[in-house]
């Protein structure tokens, strides 16, 4: 599986209502019509981090995102397939994201999920114990 995750601003004079509107009501809904993404998740970000869970600092000159949003595909050829798509099918500009959304990143990537029950090798809190 392949993510895209992307981190965003809104645009300045776009209210959080407005922006929320056009992106369930609108946005959404434009990006599932597209039979090749598999999954959408839209992270709104709390807050800002200042420290790794080491301590180690994080750079304060890191602006604030509004989302974190990811894009699920099959594989890099499904991706493929989703930009294809959207040529064909083009979002017309009154839809799209511009003018409301500012991208801070916008990145692909090889994707791996863990969990409790997967196979790993102890931790060294097993290891003291």
């Amino acid at each position: 599986m392949i993510k895209t995750v992307l981190g965003y601003e809104i645009e300045d004079g776009v209210s959080a209502e407005e922006y929320e509107r056009w992106l369930h009501d609108i946005h959404i809904p434009d990006i599932l019509a597209n039979p090749n993404v598999d999954r959408l998740s839209f992270n709104l970000v709390a807050r800002n981090v200042s420290h790794a869970s080491d301590g180690s600092p994080i750079p304060s000159d890191i602006k604030e995102l509004y989302r974190v949003a990811e894009m699920e595909f099959a594989d890099e050829a499904a991706y493929e397939r989703y930009l294809t798509w959207f040529r064909e099918h083009p979002v017309p500009p009154e839809r799209g994201p511009k003018g409301r959304t500012h991208f801070r990143f916008y990145v692909v990537t090889e994707s791996e999920s863990y969990d409790r029950h997967s196979p790993l090798p102890p931790s060294f809190l097993t290891l003291e114990s």
